[in-house]
């Protein structure tokens, strides 16, 4: 099982942007010293006081000062304001820079906001996705790329500069709908899964989905084929104690889930593609009794480190490879800190080396060590 940290510019009321940009670049230093596999920013726009909208400009940031952490862009927008020649010209650099650790995860925007600032209609979002994945693909894996789609027409051209990783970086997607999971194991890429708070047979069945449709990519993308299978936690919070976990991520878990359920609601009303979405309004009525929406979901993860374990460990045996957490939103610097501390120290070896996790004395009491 690895572990990421997804963040997404997070600012509490009060603090200046400016203070928490620096402290979001501390977090994801302190993220590789702590065990994480990978980190990376989901491209968001005009949500006020959450959104990064240049995570390019971020993960080079980042990529300076670190040395082994894997650099995800989860998710980069790929629609008609983002070329695809530009997504894969960044993305290779990237690759170059931190030398052979970037990853590109992918999506098309779950924000009505967005999408009405850039101009694009809800109802193309997921066309304008499919045609740019595959230009990506090409252009960071071949000599030449020419295309001639909908959206696009690009004469031949040789992109420059080409990434280090052979034969490409991996390619992945977000996917919040059962029919999204179906297409990225159609298309060999690895898929970032999230259940929006459906619960846990939704979990499920989306694993199972995902790992028989991967098993023969009948549309594979790119030169070869990526079978990871992640779950994003969206948010997560972890404390030395239940009380104290609730007490200081709990106000971020409600905060953050009524603006999704919004947002989600408006986006269903506004395309087919996106209908689905009107189902996480059943959440609505588990937003006055956290435990119970911890209990149904393992979309939002707020706890003990041991509680963690319990809950990673079962996506682990639904079938998931990967599990990515959103240690993000209205607590402060250093209650994040600590939290993928706790998370480095006594979650992630659990996975990692299970052998070397001290459980307690393997001596009874009284045990005599000489005769």
């Amino acid at each position: 099982m690895k572990f990421g940290l997804i963040v997404e510019a997070n600012v509490p009321v009060g603090l200046t942007q400016h203070r928490r940009y620096q402290q979001m670049i501390s977090e994801a230093v302190y993220a590789e010293e702590a065990g994480f596999d990978f980190w990376g920013a989901s491209e968001q726009h005009f949500m006020g006081n959450i959104g990064m909208s240049a995570t390019e400009v971020m993960y080079a940031a980042v990529a300076a000062k670190t040395t082994r952490i894997r650099l995800r862009h989860m998710i980069r927008l790929l629609l008609k304001f983002n070329h695809p020649l530009r997504i894969a010209e960044q993305l290779a650099t990237l690759d170059l820079i931190s030398n052979g650790r970037a990853e590109l995860g992918t999506g098309r925007s779950n924000s009505l906001i967005a999408l009405n600032a850039f101009g694009v209609s809800p109802t193309e979002t997921r066309a304008q996705w499919n045609e740019s994945l595959d230009i990506i693909a090409k252009a960071i894996s071949e000599d030449w790329v020419e295309h001639k789609g909908k959206y696009w027409e690009i004469p031949p051209c040789f992109l420059t500069p080409k990434p280090l990783q052979e034969p490409h970086p991996p390619l992945s997607v977000a996917a919040s709908s059962m029919e999204m999971h179906q297409i990225a194991g159609e298309k060999g890429i690895g898929c970032m899964g999230f259940d929006n708070y459906l619960g846990w047979g939704r979990v499920e069945d989306a694993a199972k989905l995902y790992k028989n449709a991967i098993t023969h990519p009948s549309q594979q993308v790119g030169k070869v084929v990526n079978d990871t299978l992640s779950f994003l936690v969206l948010p997560a919070y972890c404390a030395k104690t239940h009380e104290r976990a609730i007490a200081e991520g709990g106000p971020t878990v409600i905060n953050f889930l009524r603006i999704v359920v919004q947002a989600y609601d408006q986006l269903a009303e506004a395309s087919p593609d996106y209908a689905y979405m009107a189902e996480s309004k059943m959440i609505n009525a588990m937003l006055d009794d956290i435990e119970v929406l911890l209990e149904h979901t393992p979309g939002v993860l707020c706890g003990t480190p041991e509680y963690f374990v319990e809950q990673i460990s079962r996506l682990k045996e639904a079938g998931y490879d990967e599990v990515i957490l959103r240690v993000d939103g209205d607590m402060t610097h250093r209650q994040i800190m600590e939290a993928v501390d706790l998370i480095g120290n006594h979650v992630i070896p659990h996975f990692a080396s299970p052998r070397n996790v001290v459980t307690g004395s393997p001596f009874a009491e009284g045990t005599k060590f000489l005769p």
